[in-house]
């Protein structure tokens, strides 16, 4: 069944998930731009492939540019996933969005959470957010970790999304 939008008709959702495949600490303000992780699009079952033919995104150094076939309006769903045994009063993980193909980034949105020790300690933690942002030919997307305590640990796993984001076409262009 198609989903009818003023200027647009959506008739097959479109829909991806990426995940970071390795574990890194402290803060990492361009993740997947160094050596510290690599992104991957999950390949868990049902986890991450597209429904759409060909790929939403392709990434290069931590930057996300989308696919030309699948310009439009995307909900954006990133998490992360901490732990250590210290305290952090702040693990954000923030959504970077270009709108001239990476010359300028803002902040789009964060997810927050914090990690605090007590005699039986919760050493971790998570936090989510979402968002909505324009897929077209300039923009870009990238994402930072900033801890407050730089022994925290993000998590990053090949066969789970611990830490990621999904990308979900609600509208075409």
């Amino acid at each position: 069944m198609a989903i009818y939008f003023p200027n647009s008709q959506l008739e097959n959702v479109a829909t991806e998930t990426w995940r970071i495949t390795s574990s890194f600490t402290g803060d990492n303000n361009l993740m997947g731009g160094n050596s510290l992780i690599n992104w991957e699009k999950s390949d868990d079952v049902y986890g991450g492939n597209s429904l759409a033919s060909g790929n939403i995104l392709s990434h290069s150094n931590g930057v996300f540019t989308f696919n030309s076939d699948l310009y439009g309006w995307y909900n954006v769903h990133w998490w992360h996933y901490n732990y250590h045994t210290v305290d952090s009063r702040y693990n954000e993980m923030s959504l970077y969005v270009s709108w001239n193909s990476g010359s300028n980034w803002d902040v789009h949105g964060y997810t927050t959470s914090h990690i605090t020790i007590g005699t039986n300690g919760n050493n971790h933690t998570n936090g989510a957010a979402n968002s909505t942002v324009l897929g077209n030919s300039v923009a870009r997307l990238r994402f930072g970790m900033n801890v407050e305590n730089n022994s925290v640990t993000t998590g990053g796993s090949t066969s789970e999304s611990l830490t990621g984001f999904t990308v979900t076409l609600i509208a075409k262009q």
